[in-house]
């Protein structure tokens, strides 16, 4: 499994950290820029491919409800 760490700017509904589970078997972690930089980012990525374990896929139900839940 691979995990990629991004930092961004502007995401919507003021959420601050984004996680995109892709069906490739990669991770994508969107972070806002106001929480952490490009090195930063970088760093986490390279722990996070380390240090991983017991990351699990959702169904998209439980999916769906996560996200109702934090953009409402």
């Amino acid at each position: 499994m691979c995990v990629r760490v991004l930092s961004v700017s502007g995401m919507p509904k003021k959420v601050r950290i984004w996680v995109d589970d892709r069906d490739d078997g990669r991770f994508n972690v969107y972070i806002d820029e106001s929480l952490i930089q490009d090195d930063g980012a970088l760093a986490l990525q390279q722990i996070l491919n380390v240090t991983i374990t017991g990351w699990q896929r959702l169904d998209e139900t439980m999916v769906r409800t996560a996200l109702r839940a934090v953009t409402g």
